[in-house]
């Protein structure tokens, strides 16, 4: 009998492993920077939280660097792929528009600790900051804004005006709200935050006397 036929079989490896810790470790990561801040934080800190020796992160992640840029990447990512989502949506211009808000600062209201971690890398990286979703980076992002754009003009929803004018004042003005609910720590409902932001936006601020 072969030296193969009698090595016994070991625990068959689990494919999905190495992408659940290395989430669990992304998730734990987050919560640890947005706690202590990038520079106060130690991986072990990290590690403990997750029930894992050191050098299990640091198989993942070689650096504290590049654990908290990825913690932070990955927040964009599901940021984006959110917002593709409702984006992308058969819906009417106002209520692809009201989609998007809601969406947006619905995101933030379940995950604030990507608010504080967004804050930390403009501080810690400044050379490597990216921005946010209303705010074109790539051009995969500026077709994906021009077709949501033309969408709401076509559907007679908005006026029309520069694409990116439009979209340097709704990125502003959602990224300051939920700036403004971490740093005052206020209790805020992301629907009725929407509802608020999208009746400026849409109603406008003048009487119908004074826009005549």
């Amino acid at each position: 009998m072969s030296a193969t036929e009698n090595r016994k079989p070991g625990r068959p490896k689990d494919p999905g492993l190495e992408a659940r810790r290395k989430a669990q470790i992304l998730d734990t990561a987050a919560r640890v920077f947005a706690t202590y801040g990038f520079a106060n934080t130690q991986v072990q800190t990290i590690a403990n939280h997750v029930g894992v020796g050191n050098g299990t992160v640091y198989r993942y992640f070689p650096t504290k660097e590049q654990l908290f840029l990825s913690a932070v990447e990955r927040g964009l990512k599901e940021l984006e792929a959110e917002m593709d989502a409702v984006m992308t949506q058969p819906l009417a211009g106002a209520e692809l528009m009201r989609g998007a808000v809601r969406t947006y600062l619905g995101f933030f209201h379940r995950r604030p600790e990507m608010v504080e971690l967004f804050i930390q890398e403009r501080a810690a990286f400044p050379h490597h900051h990216r921005p946010l979703y209303f705010v074109t980076k790539d051009d995969e992002m500026e077709c994906k804004h021009q077709a949501f754009f033309a969408r709401l003009v076509e559907s007679g929803a908005i006026r029309a005006l520069p694409a990116e004018r439009f979209f340097a004042v709704i990125g502003d003005l959602l990224y300051g709200t939920i700036l403004t609910n971490l740093l005052t720590s206020r209790p805020n409902d992301p629907d009725t935050q929407a509802a608020d932001v999208l009746d400026v936006i849409m109603n406008g601020l003048l009487s119908k006397e004074e826009t005549r």
